[in-house]
């Protein structure tokens, strides 16, 4: 609890805070400072907190008093826990001002001393906590602050939602935030809403684009990323800026960088979001799931044709724990996040992976997929594998994808016996071309400091986008 006496103008937040989040810090502003309450809901990582911590920065001086509480799943079991978060600190202030059986109902609930329960003193209860607010208000305006709403205990939750529904025409504000990823589709928020001041905005936090995710990136020290590295970040972290750092940083503290085609490091921290449901998969809806999880654009035809006969069952196990997303007549197998298909893969054995590639290798329809998988089913060079990989990359460039054929020449060169024609710097120098053409200069330039510092030749003569 902050209590502030004296008024000043809002603070604004760091420039990297608001990233892409410009109308929703508009909209939240211009409702709190005509004096309304603002709720703050999306996915876990997604930025709730920081938007609230920035929020509070801005308007928490302008309160007279500001009530906070924050809660975790681990103690959402503890009655009234947030209630003394919220409460606690104030309690000498207001408790005399209270009539006495709301007072001892109280009393009771932020002590632990008695039996004070919502059945018995329900109604003391309840109207304690309002008058408690009223009380406050009368003082000055008040800022209540909650953190993880989902995690609140059912009591404190109970009285907060009491108090919130009767806030009318007192100068009491409530800055919330809840994570919404927890509940069924179409619960959501709205549950929380209903316990909310009325007239309560409700803000969602979408997730960044690829450019507001380079632009954070860059923010915060990754400045030398390539754009097809924060394109695979972006794809990785579906947004979301928290797994979009923890991404940039498992990167930095990576000896050597992802070979081309495959995915990126997925550090623990990000790794552990997943592992539990993970770990409730029979190991065939888990091998299942790592064959879409290596798959482009898997479906259920396509795991079939990889040997997943049960594929049905297994992805519907997977629906169950919240893993995939079910669409009704998509024949589409789409991950929950694509940070679970990520975990699930850089858990899986080299072995696995390849065993994986290998059934895809020829279960795949597109000559530039079975190419791919080819290559990542095989160790070592091989020139067979290294032709097919040609044959694809230009089958992608005459597709006017530069960029997948850039990948796919990397992988060729990779496979690419020394003693061949074309050889494996041929095949990096054509790759370069084709990230030079796709706009990724970044790519170009590394590949051919790398082929012509090795062959000891100047860096000139292919034009000024190498330089």
């Amino acid at each position: 609890m902050t209590v502030r006496r004296d008024f000043k103008e809002p603070a604004r937040p760091r420039p990297d805070l608001v990233i892409g989040r410009e109308e929703l810090f508009a909209g939240a502003r211009e409702q709190l400072t005509r004096g309304g309450s603002v709720l703050v809901h999306g996915p876990a990582g997604i930025g709730k907190s920081t938007i609230l911590r920035a929020l509070v920065t801005e308007y928490g001086e302008t309160a007279h008093t500001v009530l906070r509480c924050s809660s975790t799943e681990s103690e959402s079991h503890l009655p009234f826990l947030a209630l003394a978060d919220l409460l606690g600190l104030v309690e000498d202030e207001v408790l005399d001002r209270l009539p006495a059986p709301q007072r001892t109902a109280l009393e009771s609930a932020l002590t632990g001393r008695g039996e004070s329960t919502l059945q018995r003193d329900g109604l003391a209860l309840r109207l304690a906590v309002l008058s408690t607010l009223r009380v406050l208000a009368a003082r000055g305006p008040v800022l209540i602050v909650a953190d993880d709403l989902q995690w609140l205990d059912p009591a404190s939750a109970e009285l907060l939602g009491f108090a919130a529904r009767r806030l009318g025409g007192m100068p009491v504000q409530m800055l919330c935030a809840v994570r919404t990823d927890t509940e069924p589709q179409g619960q959501q928020h709205d549950r929380y809403l209903r316990a909310s001041p009325p007239e309560t905005l409700a803000v969602r936090v979408n997730p960044l684009s690829r450019a507001q995710t380079a632009e954070l990136l860059g923010r915060r020290g990754h400045t030398d990323l390539p754009r097809s590295t924060v394109r695979d970040i972006h794809r990785t972290s579906g947004g979301n800026p928290l797994f979009a750092l923890e991404l940039g940083r498992a990167l930095a503290e990576s000896p050597t960088p992802p070979s081309p085609g495959e995915p990126l490091p997925v550090p623990t921290s990000l790794r552990a979001l997943v592992l539990n449901r993970l770990d409730m998969l029979s190991p065939q809806a888990r091998r299942t799931l790592l064959v879409a999880s290596a798959g482009a654009r898997p479906t259920l035809a396509l795991l079939h044709a990889a040997g997943r006969e049960n594929a049905e069952a297994e992805t519907a196990q997977a629906a169950a724990l919240g893993l995939l997303v079910t669409e009704r007549d998509a024949p589409g197998v789409r991950f929950a996040h694509p940070l679970v298909s990520a975990a699930l893969y850089a858990e899986a054995t080299a072995q696995e992976r390849r065993a994986a590639h290998a059934a895809l290798s020829t279960a795949a329809s597109d000559p530039i997929e079975r190419a791919r998988h080819l290559a990542l089913a095989t160790t070592g060079t091989d020139p067979r594998v290294a032709t097919r990989l040609g044959e694809a990359a230009a089958v992608a460039r005459d597709r006017g994808a530069p960029s997948v054929a850039a990948g796919l020449g990397l992988l060729a060169a990779r496979h690419t016996p020394a003693d061949t024609v074309p050889g494996p710097d041929e095949r990096r120098l054509q790759a370069a071309e084709d990230a030079l053409t796709a706009g990724e200069t970044d790519l170009a330039r590394d590949i051919a400091r790398e082929v012509l510092g090795r062959a000891g030749g100047p860096r000139t003569g292919y034009g000024p986008g190498w330089s």
